[in-house]
């Protein structure tokens, strides 16, 4: 009698855990959000109590807007040429630098208003080379596989740092003012710069078919559309800024502890659709949890001005689907994407997302400083919602290739 040896069973895909650049990566996440939310809160206070008109706002946003719209597919394409650490860590660094500019020129007794249009711009300015750089980075640290936890991961610790500063932004500015806060965001890109330092450069990678196949992206994908429907997400994320701030202090009557509340909460929305992601997503396939997310959130725009309880009660759920939305298209880009073209995309996006949103910005300012703010929102709500349902329409029996990757093992490391 012939005895055979039992077949072997064929491993479970593994999924490889953690490496040093991804776990320094979202602590430098939350440093850079935790300032920036400040920066923002603060500079939006002061400029709407000088200015005193939604449009006084606006103006800050789009000044903010104008050079990512116009430079940042530039700056992808230098990313996709050049070291992309180095450029994180050099924009960084000058960030810092211009941070610090405004709370000095304000101790010294200068006129505050221009130079923080001023400071905004040139935050600005940076911002647009370290965005697709930031992005190109990720698409080349992080592992395939792990890259719809990593894309969760990266908007928790976003949104934690916004929650954080919007939690804490109203109460110091009531009790301290905007100054320290300026100076604050400041200090966090220097330690954004000393987690990228520490993070060390790339190592040297095979040129091996496998690793080419894992880097290459998807084939086919629809990186154009796809594109669209996170610049949708993105534009509805930058212009509700503007009309929450005078919804809150205009139509409502209230201060910056109550703004500060609001942002809050939306930051709570955001963290609570990051770590439910992977279930959602899981249940529902991330091109779908994505699309439904947007759709959602642009539909909240008609509930949210109607009482400051019912604002109170409405931004969470609205927040936790663009939550939803944002953190899904990141992750489809990101598979989607190959890396060499990495940079580019990123870019492509962030300028798409920007000028649409100044350009949204604008209109919703002059409708809201023509009737009421409540317009604003509607005429908000409207365009997100029905760009984003036109553009995954036209997306239908595309998106195989963005099903999610099964994430269902780990590998181990050996050795010392």
């Amino acid at each position: 009698m012939t005895i055979t040896a039992p077949t072997a069973k064929r491993p479970l895909p593994a999924v490889p855990p953690a490496d040093r650049a991804e776990r320094l990566l979202l602590p430098a996440t939350f440093i850079t959000s935790l300032g920036n939310g400040f920066q923002l809160v603060a500079a939006a206070v002061l400029v709407f109590t000088t200015g005193n008109s939604a449009l006084a706002v606006g103006w800050l946003y789009i000044l903010v807007s104008v050079p990512p719209a116009l430079l940042s597919l530039w700056f992808g394409t230098v990313a996709d040429r050049f070291d992309r650490r180095t450029l994180c860590l050099t924009a960084d660094l000058a960030s810092a630098a211009a941070a610090a500019f405004l709370p000095v020129w304000i101790l010294t007794g200068g006129d505050p208003g221009p130079v923080a249009y001023g400071t905004a711009f040139a935050l600005s300015l940076l911002s647009a080379m370290f965005m697709p750089a930031s992005n190109a980075l990720i698409k080349e640290r992080v592992h395939p596989s792990r890259t719809a936890r990593f894309s969760a991961h990266y908007e928790m610790a976003m949104q934690l740092g916004l929650l954080l500063s919007a939690a804490a932004g109203g109460i110091l500015i009531h009790y301290v003012g905007t100054t320290p806060l300026f100076l604050f965001n400041g200090v966090t890109f220097l330690a954004s710069a000393v987690a990228l330092w520490a993070m060390r450069k790339a190592p040297a990678r095979p040129e091996t078919a496998a690793h080419a196949a894992e880097t290459d992206g998807a084939a086919g994908a629809p990186l154009a559309r796809l594109g669209l429907l996170y610049a949708c997400g993105q534009t509805m994320i930058m212009v509700s800024n503007t009309t929450l701030i005078v919804l809150v202090y205009d139509a409502f009557d209230r201060g910056a502890g109550v703004y500060g509340i609001v942002d809050a909460l939306a930051g709570l929305g955001f963290c609570v659709a990051a770590a439910l992601y992977p279930r959602v997503s899981a249940r529902f396939g991330e091109f779908r949890t994505a699309v439904a997310g947007g759709i959602g959130c642009a539909l909240m725009s008609f509930v949210l001005p109607l009482h400051l309880a019912v604002l109170l009660i409405a931004v969470p759920p609205a927040a936790f689907m663009v939550g939803l939305s944002r953190v899904g298209m990141r992750s489809i880009l990101l598979r989607s994407v190959p890396e060499r073209r990495a940079g580019r995309l990123f870019g492509a996006v962030n300028a798409a997302g920007l000028g649409l949103s100044a350009a949204m910005t604008i209109l919703v300012a002059a409708v809201a400083d023509a009737t009421h703010i409540r317009y604003g929102f509607y005429v908000l709500g409207a365009f997100c919602a029905l760009a984003t349902a036109a553009t995954a329409l036209s997306l239908r029996g595309r998106m195989t290739a963005a099903a999610p990757v099964p994430e269902i093992g780990r590998v181990t490391r050996t050795g010392a």
